[in-house]
């Protein structure tokens, strides 16, 4: 729990004033891992415990039980219950460097997976950059075992090996025509490019054309919406759920849904608009495509029946 102006310490203050730099702070504003932390009556020094998932008191006024004087959060004196007891601004992701990269991005990504309301309602970042770190790198978990296991499988057919596993009893499948079998080289430079490169950009890509969308049925929908940044940064902190492309089968169907409910659930929140309207927001430019994709399948269709 450092002051935000010269790093020093702030616990056991008993004013809410740096000592060092004379700037005053918002103990509300920091989070503390549950009981690593204590909050003393600054008139008989009744101690109390965080209550909530940030670590804080909860409600954050109320009558001291130790001597009935009415308190705020902000005149309670911070105490240190553990040796690694921490006070931070913003996110465990923001702050990583506190937590390990790995911890502070498993502990995001299970909030934005399962608590999102609760994670969009306290933070979504004033950093793009941090937002897109923690979307490629959730993609990188995904998306590589997933072109691995593709390109396994398109070299698998392409050899023959499945052929010949499916072939009748009495011999093999006869081999493949020359030239139909593309040199297992290929595949391994073309999976190897979308395992490097898709989770880099994709990301962004994806997340920059669905926050346009986003934005603007929030624009005619929600006058008093968040500007495009934090609706970007809503959507970057949706893809997550990638982690769930390198589950063989179903897993990128369940990323995909499980996406939406995600973003739906931030855009909801972020942008102070109900259920619905933030449904139809995120929802609008994937019917948008499906109904395209139906179409052209239906002219491919009426015009090999013309034929």
């Amino acid at each position: 729990m450092r002051c935000r102006h010269c790093d020093y310490l702030l616990f056991h203050l008993t004013r809410a004033h740096c000592p060092e730099c004379g700037q005053g702070f918002d103990t509300e504003a920091y989070r503390f891992e549950p009981g690593a932390v204590s909050f003393h009556c600054p008139h008989c020094d009744q101690a109390y415990f965080g209550n909530d998932d940030r670590g804080l008191p909860v409600p954050r006024a109320f009558a001291c039980a130790g001597c009935g004087t009415d308190v705020s959060l902000q005149e309670l004196r911070v105490v240190p219950e553990r040796d690694d007891a921490l006070g931070w601004i913003g996110s465990v992701w923001d702050n990583r460097k506190l937590h390990g990269l790995w911890p502070a991005w498993w502990r995001t990504f299970k909030q934005t997976a399962l608590r999102p309301t609760s994670f969009y309602r306290e933070h979504v970042g004033r950093s793009t950059r941090e937002a897109w770190l923690f979307a490629m790198i959730s993609s990188y978990i995904g998306m590589v075992p997933s072109m691995f296991m593709q390109f396994l499988m398109m070299w698998a057919f392409s050899s023959g090996v499945v052929q010949n596993a499916l072939s009748l009893p009495g011999g093999a499948a006869p081999p493949p025509p020359p030239g139909a079998v593309f040199p297992v080289w290929l595949f391994a430079i073309m999976y190897g490019f979308m395992a490097l490169v898709m989770p880099l950009f994709g990301p962004l890509a994806v997340g920059g054309i669905w926050t346009l969308a986003i934005q603007a049925a929030l624009a005619i929908s929600v006058p008093q919406c968040q500007p495009m940044g934090t609706t970007f940064r809503t959507t970057l902190y949706s893809f997550g759920t990638y982690v769930m492309y390198g589950v063989p089968i179903c897993g990128g169907s369940v990323a995909g849904v499980w996406q939406i409910v995600i973003l739906i659930n931030g855009v909801k929140t972020v942008h102070g608009t109900t259920g619905w309207l933030a449904a139809i927001a995120v929802l609008w430019p994937i019917v948008l495509l499906v109904g395209l994709y139906l179409l052209i399948i239906a002219l491919f269709v009426g015009a090999a029946f013309s034929v």
